[in-house]
């Protein structure tokens, strides 16, 4: 893999840089601002953008979306050292490959980042988890059973994977429309405000909560 690697925390990126190189791989650029990470892909062209979610003069997801859109050959995967779930919504929104926590050891974040090279959207395990928790904690979600239709079954499925709007039209080779109804469906079976959080919910509850019905 090919790396750009963005974090203010100077210190922190290069030790990150040398345990990637040391695994085997190459880190093309260290940069210590969204604006030198936009270069740094702009020049080389990484296979992943590996960016620090919080910086000195807030988050980097507008970078995020300017490499998701001008160089979609890059995956854009988010560092954060928090566990708050509005970032991780808009940082999904935005459409990025993966979300991860800083605390992770470094084979486990390798393994996530081949995981994103071949198309997967992979969010940390612990947020979630956290995810999960603050929706079936509401008295809407407790001991519910949730009937989804067969294609409904099919977009969890698909949005498990990551797949976003588009990669659902063309993997059920149906419309936009119908696509964007049966999501909306789905989130107002679920008592949930968005996808993430459907498949979190769905995720933690297991498949035995959902029924299939025609």
């Amino acid at each position: 893999m090919r790396i750009v690697i963005c974090d203010d925390h100077r210190l922190l990126a290069e030790t990150l840089a040398a345990a990637i190189v040391q695994a085997g791989h190459t880190v093309v650029a260290v940069a210590s601002r969204p604006s030198g990470a936009l270069e740094a892909v702009e020049r080389h062209r990484p296979d992943i953008l590996l960016l620090d979610l919080t910086f000195p003069e807030g988050n980097s997801l507008q970078a995020a979306r300017k490499v998701i859109t001008d160089y979609p050959q890059t995956k854009t995967v988010v560092l954060t050292g928090s566990e708050a779930i509005g970032p991780l919504q808009q940082a999904l929104a935005v459409g990025v490959a993966g979300y991860l926590r800083k605390d992770q050891r470094i084979d486990q974040m390798l393994a996530t980042l081949q995981r994103c090279l071949r198309g997967e959207r992979v969010v940390d395990e612990v947020l979630m988890r956290r995810v999960a928790r603050a929706v079936r904690e509401g008295p809407q979600h407790r001991a519910c059973n949730y009937e989804l239709t067969v294609r409904e079954r099919e977009i969890v499925d698909l949005l498990r994977h990551g797949l976003n709007t588009a990669e659902m039209v063309a993997e059920l080779g149906i419309s936009d429309s119908t696509v964007r109804t049966h999501v909306q469906s789905i989130l107002n079976k679920l008592r949930v405000h968005s996808r993430v959080a459907a498949v979190a919910l769905l995720d933690d509850r297991g498949a035995d909560t959902v029924r299939a019905v025609s």
